[in-house]
């Protein structure tokens, strides 16, 4: 390949070979980028899976299977990925081997009520909603086993609790990590001797119905190797042999179905309708749902996606909100106080001509100053009566026999208006309008200047027989 020779004309440009090779590698690096995600997203993990029925590694179940077929043949045991809880019969059985997602327990409560047996061993699984259902309780074994293989407490070894027909046959039993149970009616069938502790029972059995439910805490008692071991075989041998043994009511010659881990439920046991068929289906999936979420969190793909969704969310409100300019805020000290917080004369009147305050009051307002200038003008001491107070005016001669006429409507007016405000009349009140309360003050202020003319016009002995009560004729005699 001959060298790119870049002169000082072309310098700062890029050559038509140099951009294929920069669309090269970042072809290569989205090409790279996509498959790892491609990658992460939908790989599965190559590792086999504990408690596989299939598996022949030393955590699978192959070898239960196969002791199983060996005891109630081919042709009843049914090992499975999926079981169909409606397809159920009275006389089948389920054994299932720690389970991982949500069982239905309600499902499963009304197959052993028709006659079905359902064997449970679990220790850490989801088998404790199944066990919550009857009343079980997970408790810790002994610390200090009496027994232990290699003296390991992590391996103790139980022995038969009772003369249950699953432990006739059982010496010892060794367990891994179980867990133990508790309920205070159900038939004990294994337990663990403390030292200088409690027996703990690891395996308990009882009737649910005409069915039968046989609860063990630990799943690990049937795996590939452990059933090395004499007394585990025979009880895994007892199990099986339980779980498909005649009944009082009747020949028990039903499907022995065995599932174990993620294994999927399908259907629901016992309903007749379609739609409380999907509708229980739907609550097993909404609980498996909240539980796996509960236990492992956020798939990786949906933290991912809320990553990026919440890191653009906050991009946008940082771009919207940085450059955003805010109108500055005195402080409350020097803030103009509004004119209806004043006090006095001027806040009253603000107050009163306040859009939101009824006219009413601007009404009473106009009375109440009518009222006490003619009475300062009559030389009074307080306001009298209104028909008092217009015969005085009248006798006095302060205004002429149309003003009196004016000044006699405008205070029944007033009257009414005083009237209305005290019965809390609020809709003949909202009558009252802006320009009828103009027009008042209007015709008040008029009065009342010819009020004062004519007041100014009498002599001082005429104001003395006002003050009197005579009228302008006598005082000129």
């Amino acid at each position: 390949m001959a060298p790119i020779v870049v002169t000082g004309r072309a310098r700062g440009k890029t050559t038509p070979r140099g951009a294929k090779r920069v669309f090269d590698l970042v072809f290569a690096a989205l090409v790279v980028a996509g498959a790892f995600l491609l990658v992460s997203l939908v790989s599965r993990r190559a590792a086999a899976h504990p408690f596989d029925l299939d598996g022949h590694d030393w955590e699978g179940c192959s070898d239960f299977v196969h002791l199983a077929r060996e005891e109630l043949g081919d042709q009843r045991v049914f090992p499975t990925a999926r079981v169909d809880l409606g397809a159920l019969r009275p006389e089948d059985s389920v054994i299932l081997l720690h389970p991982e997602k949500t069982l239905d327990s309600g499902s499963l409560a009304r197959f052993m009520r028709a006659g079905g047996r359902v064997v449970l061993l679990d220790d850490f699984g989801t088998g404790d909603g199944l066990l919550e259902h009857f009343g079980l309780e997970r408790v810790p074994l002994p610390r200090h086993p009496a027994e232990a293989l290699r003296g390991n407490p992590s391996l103790a070894l139980a022995e038969p609790a009772s003369a249950h027909p699953v432990v006739t046959e059982v010496t010892r039993v060794v367990t891994n990590h179980a867990t133990g149970l508790r309920h205070p009616d159900l038939s004990p069938v294994l337990k663990v001797r403390g030292e200088n502790e409690p027996d703990v029972l690891v395996a308990i059995a009882g009737a649910v119905g005409q069915g039968r439910l046989l609860a063990v805490g630990d799943p690990s008692i049937v795996m590939n190797s452990m059933l090395r071991y004499p007394g585990n075989k025979t009880f895994a041998r007892a199990l099986v042999r339980y779980a498909g043994d005649d009944d009082t009511w009747g020949k028990r010659a039903g499907r022995i179905v065995i599932v174990a881990g993620p294994f999927e439920q399908k259907g629901v046991y016992g309903e007749e309708s379609a739609l409380l068929r999907g509708w229980g289906e739907r609550v097993r999936a909404m609980a498996e749902a909240a539980r796996t979420l509960r236990r492992e969190g956020l798939p990786p793909w949906l933290s991912y996606v809320s990553a990026v969704l919440v890191g653009l969310a906050i991009v946008v409100w940082v771009g919207s909100n940085a450059g955003r300019t805010h109108k500055a805020v005195a402080p409350r000290f020097t803030r103009t106080i509004p004119l209806a917080a004043h006090g006095g004369v001027a806040g009253h009147a603000a107050v009163i001509s306040s859009p939101r305050a009824p006219r009413s009051l601007a009404m009473l307002e106009l009375k109440s100053a009518l009222e006490e200038e003619l009475t300062a003008l009559l030389g009074m001491e307080k306001i009298p009566a209104h028909d008092v107070l217009s015969h005085r005016v009248a006798d006095v001669g302060l205004l002429d026999k149309e003003g009196v006429h004016e000044l006699r409507r405008i205070l029944l007016r007033m009257a009414s208006i005083e009237t209305m405000v005290l019965s809390r009349r609020g809709a003949a009140m909202k009558t009252i309008t802006d320009g009828e309360v103009v027009e008042v003050a209007r015709k008040i202020r008029g009065l009342l200047e010819a009020a004062r003319a004519r007041a100014r016009g009498l002599g001082e002995s005429a104001r003395a027989h006002v003050q009197a009560g005579a009228g302008p004729e006598s005082a000129r005699s």
